[in-house]
């Protein structure tokens, strides 16, 4: 996991709002087929932040390879922090496939959340499908192409 983190509080205080303070990265290796209607976590999609402020916010990406393969296949997301449900995307991507084709549905969401606490916060992405589905998340999995990122914005 990579970080970059300013700690210098007199350092901080200077910055105006909207600053990037701290910024940690995950790189996965895992991969995730989902064929279902029920929501299940995304492997590889976990990344967790310690605010250093109650006021700032929480800049959060999900970036990698995707592809689906069904009739009529509607891809949802949720984003959580912790256990609570923070976004949900009802209709992410879709595929019309008739005749077996796989169509690429990358994934690029980004979700700015105010977490309102200077503990550390994890955050996860959640999946389901339309009618059972095939989709599937990183289909590569001995590469490091799941990229998760979390930016704390100064508030």
């Amino acid at each position: 996991m990579a970080l970059t983190k300013l700690n210098s509080a007199s350092v901080i205080d200077r910055l105006p709002v909207g600053s990037v303070i701290q910024t940690v990265e995950v790189q996965a290796q895992s991969s995730l087929t989902q064929a279902n209607t029920s929501y299940v976590d995304v492997n590889g999609s976990s990344i967790s932040i310690t605010p250093s402020s109650t006021s700032s916010k929480i800049l959060l990406t999900w970036n990698c390879g995707g592809m689906s393969n069904t009739t009529n296949n509607s891809i949802r997301f949720k984003v959580f922090r912790g256990s609570t449900e923070v976004r949900y995307i009802p209709r992410y991507g879709y595929s019309n496939s008739a005749n077996g084709e796989w169509n690429p549905c990358p994934i690029a969401i980004q979700y700015l959340d105010s977490p309102s606490t200077a503990s550390a916060v994890t955050y996860k992405l959640q999946c389901a499908t339309e009618a059972n589905g095939d989709f599937r998340i990183n289909d590569e999995p001995s590469t490091d192409s799941f990229v998760v990122i979390a930016m704390e914005i100064k508030g």
